[in-house]
């Protein structure tokens, strides 16, 4: 980064700020200082840069077919989150030339392309959402707001969860849902339910960052869907998540799924934790007794599932 500074330099001086636009301007903001934190110079000095609409398409370029496929997985995150603030300024190409790519990629057969891309499609759906461009009929095309609702799914049906490199699809595809969720996207009820089953399958995993990142994801979804009346949620509702995840903290045998229910019980939102002061205690109830030390899981003592518990 620093050597690109400094050669972005030379070429300015030698060559002239009329050759490169906005030269002097994009060395006070990209010094030699500036771009030392990796962090800052994806976040700040990147989104800065990318301000002049003469380096946009060139920046979001590179972060898609270079930064989102590299093998570190910190500069793919990193890449994600900077393509979601970038996006912001240009979403008329990001709508029309990265994102659908983005969402086929998300098949590849490199594990590495096919990671970025899901990032890269979350991020970039959570930053349309923020700019309420998916309420905007003529927008964002119908055919890529079907592909994003069903994107997680279809991941799930080609089977990429499985093999090397399973759990970062996990959490990336937690992530996804999340996003969907935060952006608003319309999603049927059919839709609401096969995304809640995959943040199930995600909340038993035994990898504590997939279940975090699950439990985080449901509190969006349930959140933003699941409309409830003014008497509360519906038995249907009520029995497929509170009843369900209480259950599973008193008798699973598996500790995966006590640790994961017991945070997924936590993260819900007041409509289903609090819709009236019985649902209330009988999540307390469950969570304190799951709390204590006594407690039992498959007849040996699980400190995580305390931990979540409390």
């Amino acid at each position: 980064r620093r050597a690109a500074s400094a050669a972005f330099q030379e070429s300015v001086g030698r060559q002239g700020a009329d050759n490169f636009k906005h030269g002097i301007a994009i060395l006070t903001t990209a010094d030699y200082y500036s771009l030392g934190n990796r962090t800052d110079a994806f976040m700040k000095s990147a989104l800065d840069i990318a301000e002049f609409e003469e380096y946009q398409t060139h920046i979001i370029d590179h972060l898609i077919e270079s930064k989102l496929i590299h093998w570190d997985i910190e500069i793919r995150v990193l890449a994600s989150k900077s393509l979601s603030c970038i996006s912001k300024l240009n979403p008329s190409y990001c709508e029309m030339r990265v994102l659908p790519a983005l969402l086929e990629h998300c098949f590849s057969d490199d594990l590495v392309v096919r990671h970025g891309s899901l990032l890269g499609c979350a991020e970039m759906v959570l930053a349309f959402g923020e700019l309420d461009l998916f309420r905007s009929n003529d927008f964002v095309r119908d055919s890529v707001k079907l592909s994003i609702a069903d994107l997680v799914p279809s991941i799930e049906k080609a089977r990429l969860y499985r093999g090397r490199g399973g759990e970062i699809m996990r959490g990336a595809a937690c992530r996804m849902i999340e996003c969907i969720a935060l952006a608003s996207i319309f999603l049927t009820v059919k839709q609401q339910v096969r995304l809640l089953d995959s943040l199930d399958a995600c909340l038993v995993h035994p990898n504590e960052s997939i279940q975090k990142s699950a439990a985080t994801a449901l509190n969006a979804l349930l959140t933003h869907n699941f409309p409830v009346s003014s008497n509360g949620p519906s038995a249907r509702l009520q029995n497929r998540v509170v009843d369900k995840y209480i259950s599973a903290v008193k008798t699973d045998d598996n500790p995966a799924a006590t640790r994961g229910f017991s945070l997924a019980l936590g993260a819900l939102p007041a409509k289903l934790l609090a819709p009236s002061g019985e649902v209330l205690n009988s999540v307390l109830t469950c969570l304190s007794e799951a709390s204590r030390k006594e407690a039992l899981i498959g007849g040996v003592s699980d400190a995580e599932t305390r931990r979540n518990s409390i």
